[in-house]
């Protein structure tokens, strides 16, 4: 996984010539909080189990390079926090790290799935009017699925590296200081599938020399389908409102 991350920076590297760089060296630096609603399921391959999950404030922060270099991808590295728990009865007999928890057994189960992206791209546009960013993420999770039940409790890890296509646009109405954008991380292979995409709304609340301020606001969604992932299978999603601030320097 680690070499196709490597394989797709050095493609987007030789493709570089057809994009444009920015014309300004800039550093961003922002923050989100997601009001995530968490539904789905997850179990050791062969047998997924749907769960009862809280509603979580989740939250992402990022630091962003962009840069006057052509041959040289701008960079952009984010924290994400993906975390939920809650209490289901199973509906079938579960097995879970080599435990198993009987069909109508309470359990709590607890899940943080937080990752961090590094994401490589080119400014293919960059105007007032309309952006566009291309390029990869290599989004590594390293977290931990347990489900407990009295007396009893089966904690499954998992770890990997897992490289995503990226894509950011913009479209700015004139004379407002506003843009509506979106921006998405995707990828499908062997059965698994994952995306972050988030739309919305931005404005920009501070204009000067030595700082922008922006204000975001839209809605957001995670989503997981794993298929064999570290002995795991899981069907999650994350979805809702979320807010953002971003500094400019």
């Amino acid at each position: 996984m680690k070499k196709s991350v490597l394989s797709m920076v050095f493609v987007a590297a030789l493709a570089a010539p057809v994009a444009m760089a920015d014309t300004i060296a800039g550093l961003y630096i922002g923050a989100d909080l997601h009001f995530a609603d968490a539904k789905g399921g997850f179990g050791q391959t062969g047998n997924q189990q749907n769960f009862s999950f809280e509603d979580e404030n989740l939250s992402s922060f990022y630091i962003k390079v962009e840069h006057p270099v052509p041959l040289l991808p701008n960079i952009k590295l984010q924290r994400n926090s993906l975390s939920s728990k809650g209490n289901t009865t199973l509906d079938r007999t579960f097995e879970f790290d080599d435990q198993t928890f009987a069909v109508g057994t309470n359990v709590a189960q607890d899940l943080d799935l937080s990752n961090i992206d590094a994401t490589f791209y080119y400014e293919i546009l960059d105007n007032d009017l309309v952006s566009l960013d291309l390029g990869v993420t290599a989004k590594y999770i390293d977290g931990d699925i347990s489900v407990a039940s009295e007396g009893r409790n089966a904690t499954q890890d998992l770890s990997a590296v897992i490289p995503m296509a990226y894509a950011y646009g913009s479209f700015g109405l004139l004379g407002t200081g506003t843009k509506l954008f979106a921006e998405i991380n995707y990828v499908s292979y062997d059965g698994s599938a994952l995306s972050d995409m988030q739309f919305g709304i931005a404005y920009e609340l501070i204009d000067s020399l030595a700082v922008d301020l922006s204000l975001k606001a839209g809605v957001k969604q995670t989503k997981l389908e794993l298929d064999d992932i570290d002995d795991i299978d899981a069907d999650l999603t994350f979805d809702g409102a979320f807010i953002s601030a971003e500094l400019h320097f």
